[in-house]
């Protein structure tokens, strides 16, 4: 996590730098209380997920070997996260009452004939 610069006129906090994304779309997804998006894998995207506001837990499955971790994206506590090719992910809004808010940055934008999401069956 970057430093968190905070004095009475608000807050600033540097997300990512150049060389550590590869930047071809930037996204905004709103996740309702109770409610879940994703659970899908890409084979050549890579994606970096930032929680702006709220909490939400983020589930991790490498499609090749099973292999789970769940990470914790917080808006108190605001990481970036990266999902590389191969990682099923799924964003759980387990909270009864507050929205999540995700800034995503993905690696090439949405090719609406060459989707490169794909369902996990596990």
């Amino acid at each position: 996590m970057n430093p968190v610069h905070e004095n009475e006129s608000g807050l600033f906090q540097e997300i990512a730098k150049k060389n550590e994304v590869i930047f071809g779309q930037l996204s905004f997804l709103i996740i309702k209380p109770g409610h879940s998006r994703g659970n899908h894998y890409h084979k050549r995207k890579v994606e970096w997920f930032c929680c702006l506001h709220g909490k939400c837990e983020l589930l991790l499955t490498e499609v090749n070997k099973k292999s789970k971790r769940c990470i914790l994206l917080d808006s108190s506590n605001r990481e970036l996260v990266k999902v590389n090719p191969f990682e099923n992910h799924i964003l759980n809004n387990k909270n009864n009452a507050k929205d999540c808010e995700i800034l995503i940055i993905i690696s090439e934008e949405y090719d609406e004939s060459d989707p490169d999401t794909f369902k996990f069956e596990e």
